[in-house]
């Protein structure tokens, strides 16, 4: 054979190669945006897939006379009755993953005993870090309602130091956190809001190093309550929480001892 008739040989070689190459390139990226979409999906989902309040304790909220409970566009709302000039909306940022009416039960006898308004807002795809403003929307749609603290659970609480870090419209007075911390970024050393920050010692979810460490973000008045025995979930009503403490005290106790706390705070700011 000819080196002028090999020549041609390799050329179409080369071409059966690269058409082979692109095909199997083709057919990775098919399979990669494939496996992208369904993790996508799949992501989306449990996102969407929140822990609920158990149905037997909101059903006890719903039973009962002195406690409002109104559902709109996902929001929950708590009242014990008429607002007044008085009134201290809360507006409290459920955890990640946790749907507002976790904290139905939990947060009730807050606004049986104090003229308070509770707005637990959901939050896209169940997480506070996407609507970490909500409390600005909550505080417009409520004008009647003059003083305002802001709060949450977890995630939803280091959110609410977020919001609280940056607020300016002089109606916020206070921030109170449930099993949460503030960021280093979420300074609220020198704002002058009245903070409480309630943990539980059987916490198995949040890092409790970080948690201490970053303390001093609260202000050197901040009022740091530890229920003894209480775990993360128990800050809600939504039962056993995936990487969490078993409890050391059931959950009355754990409601009795949070409540008390948040009243006290509530209490002080008047």
């Amino acid at each position: 054979m000819t080196g002028a008739e090999e020549q041609p040989r390799e050329g179409s070689r080369l071409r059966r190669g690269l058409r082979t190459a692109r095909r199997r390139w083709r057919t990775l990226a098919i399979v990669s945006l494939v496996i992208l979409a369904v993790v996508a999906v799949a992501g989306i989902v449990f996102l969407e897939t929140p822990y609920h309040g158990e149905s037997d304790r909101l059903g006890e909220i719903h039973d009962r006379d002195d406690i409002v409970l109104e559902r709109g566009d996902g929001t929950y709302v708590l009242r014990g009755g008429d607002v007044t000039e008085d009134t201290l909306g809360i507006v409290f940022y459920p955890g990640a993953r946790v749907h507002p009416d976790a904290y139905v039960w939990t947060l009730a006898p807050v606004v049986a005993a104090e003229d308070v308004v509770i707005v637990i807002p959901e939050m896209p795809l169940n997480l506070a870090v996407l609507d970490s403003s909500a409390a600005a929307d909550v505080k417009t749609t409520h004008k009647e309602i003059d003083r305002w603290a802001v709060g949450g659970h977890s995630l939803g609480g280091a959110m609410a130091c977020r919001y609280a870090s940056g607020a300016d419209d002089g109606t916020l007075e206070g921030v109170v956190l449930f099993a949460a911390y503030c960021d280093d970024s979420d300074d609220l050393g020198d704002r002058g809001y009245s903070v409480l920050s309630v943990q539980g010692t059987a916490d198995g979810v949040i890092d409790s190093d970080t948690e201490r460490a970053n303390r001093p973000l609260l202000g050197s008045d901040a009022r740091i309550v530890e229920v003894e025995g209480m775990n993360h979930a128990q800050f809600g009503a939504y039962g056993d929480q995936r990487g969490d403490n078993a409890p050391e005290i059931d959950d009355e106790e754990a409601r009795s001892e949070l409540v008390e706390a948040v009243l006290e705070w509530i209490r002080g700011l008047e």
